[in-house]
C-alpha cells in the first residue's frame, strides 16, 4: 500500500495489557481479538474477527484529529481511506469499519 499521509512523529502505543477492563467489555459485544492503543489522550479500540475489522477512536480531552483517524485506517486496520466507512457518534467517538461490512447500527 502506498504511503498517502505523513504522520507526526508521535505513535500510538499498545496498552492492551494495561487495559484489561476495556478488552473484557469490548470482547463481550465485539468478539474476536481486541487491542487497545493510546497516544496523548486519544484511545483506539480495535476489534477483529474472521468477518470484520472495526476501530473506535475517542479522546476525552477534545476532538479526534484527522491524523489519528488516518493512522487508525492505515496502521491498525491496514486499509486505504477509500476502503472504509467512517461514522461519528453523538458523543464524538469515531467508528471505522471495512466497506464490505454492513454499516454500524446506532
Amino acid at each position: 500500500m502506498a504511503k498517502i499521509y505523513n504522520f507526526p512523529t508521535k505513535a500510538f502505543r499498545d496498552i492492551t495489557k494495561e487495559r484489561v477492563d476495556v478488552v473484557t467489555i469490548a470482547s463481550g459485544f465485539m468478539g474476536g481479538v481486541v487491542k487497545v492503543y493510546e497516544c496523548e489522550g486519544t484511545v483506539i479500540i480495535h476489534s477483529e474477527n474472521k468477518k470484520s475489522s472495526h476501530a473506535s477512536i475517542s479522546n476525552d480531552l477534545g476532538q479526534v484529529k484527522e491524523w489519528e483517524i488516518r493512522y487508525a485506517i492505515e496502521h491498525i486496520l491496514k486499509r486505504g481511506i477509500t476502503e472504509v466507512n467512517i461514522k461519528v457518534s453523538n458523543t464524538g467517538v469515531v467508528h471505522i469499519r471495512n466497506k464490505d461490512i454492513n454499516s454500524l447500527s446506532q
